[in-house]
């Protein structure tokens, strides 16, 4: 299992255990419904971060996509569009931004993702704050997959990251006994 894999699947237990004292917290200044767009507009910074962070985007990169939908979080009476927007840009920002190198994989774990996390939602029904904190942990867990469908790994490797320390001393070595032999 990958780093981001696993990441994800810790962030996402993490988002549904703090969801419901963060909207409680948050309801003191907003309603409920702001409140909620508020968390989940913080769960996807934090997320966003993360990704920018195993791919080695600059994270000046998220800036615009972000603050689109943090304005849609704070419009009033915007529920439904707040989530579709929140989802496009989520969906942005994962294979535009951050991890664009292998587009056909890229939109076959955007599909496979995306739609089963949506459908997922929609067969879990309630509408209150508990509810809701199970929905974001359920669909940030079917998130992970992605990470089994396009490999994080790779698209690092091509970007220029960091070599493991052993196939840098392997290819250490096997120059030093190449010049030896010559």
């Amino acid at each position: 299992m990958s780093r981001s894999a696993r990441t994800t699947i810790v962030f996402a237990l993490i988002s549904g255990t703090l969801m419901l004292p963060a909207v409680e917290l948050l309801r003191l200044f907003w309603t409920w419904s702001t409140a909620v767009k508020m968390v989940l507009w913080i769960d996807l910074a934090v997320y966003a971060v993360l990704m920018a962070r195993w791919s080695k985007t600059a994270p000046g990169l998220l800036a615009m996509p972000l603050a689109i939908v943090l304005g849609a979080a704070l419009w009033p009476q915007s529920y439904w569009g707040f989530f579709t927007l929140a989802l496009g840009v989520f969906v942005w920002i994962r294979s535009g931004v951050c991890f664009n190198s292998l587009p056909l994989r890229a939109i076959l774990a955007e599909a496979v993702t995306v739609i089963g996390g949506v459908l997922l939602l929609a067969l879990f029904g309630g509408q209150g704050t508990t509810a809701m904190a199970l929905k974001l942990c359920l669909f940030l867990l079917v998130q992970s997959l992605y990470f089994f469908i396009v490999p994080s790994d790779t698209t690092a490797s091509k970007r220029g990251a960091v070599q493991d320390p052993f196939e840098q001393a392997v290819k250490g070595l096997t120059r030093v006994i190449d010049g030896l032999c010559q």
